[in-house]
């Protein structure tokens, strides 16, 4: 009679289960989306203003003189623009990463909320290119954010482990 020891691993793989995914609506990956998207385009900004500013060298003395001349500036204005869709693209993320499902659904309310915020926040732009630009924002804004929601869920799905079928390869 050969008994097993109950002290020894057993044989046969024993795959881990995942953590259950609530499924509800998690209001704090939408927050905490669009507050990446807005705390990360407000610092750039800031940094950028320093730089640009730097860069364009002794003139006007005051802050609103360098304000109103960086604001008829094309590098700085797509420079801005461009960084601060990338922070859109990392609320999105966040959101999605956040929530574990629903991605689409979670991006999309932390990109409604970082948006709201955004025309509050900056009320209008005055400028030659003012129109142009608001209007490329406010087109791109919600594909943006989707793809960062897009981003999450393929992540997630590389990051769950892969269950193998009977017969296939282990």
């Amino acid at each position: 009679m050969s008994d097993s020891n109950p002290y020894q691993a057993p044989s046969a793989h024993v795959d881990d289960q995942p953590d259950p995914v609530n499924r509800r609506f998690n209001w704090k990956a939408v927050l905490l989306g669009a507050g990446a998207d807005l705390g990360g385009t407000i610092a750039a900004s800031i940094v950028l203003f320093v730089v640009f500013a730097a860069m364009a060298g002794p003139g006007e003395g005051s802050a609103d003189g360098m304000t109103s001349r960086l604001q008829q500036s094309w590098p700085f204005l797509m420079t801005s623009m461009i960084v601060g869709s990338a922070f859109t693209v990392l609320g999105g993320y966040v959101a999605g990463r956040v929530a574990r499902h629903s991605f689409y659904k979670h991006a999309l309310g932390a990109g409604v909320i970082s948006f709201v915020a955004g025309i509050l926040l900056t009320g209008s732009d005055e400028g030659p290119y003012s129109g142009l630009l608001s209007l490329l924002g406010y087109t791109l804004h919600f594909p943006l954010v989707l793809l960062g929601g897009r981003l999450a869920a393929q992540r997630t799905d590389r990051a769950r482990p892969r269950s193998s079928s009977p017969g296939g390869p282990p």
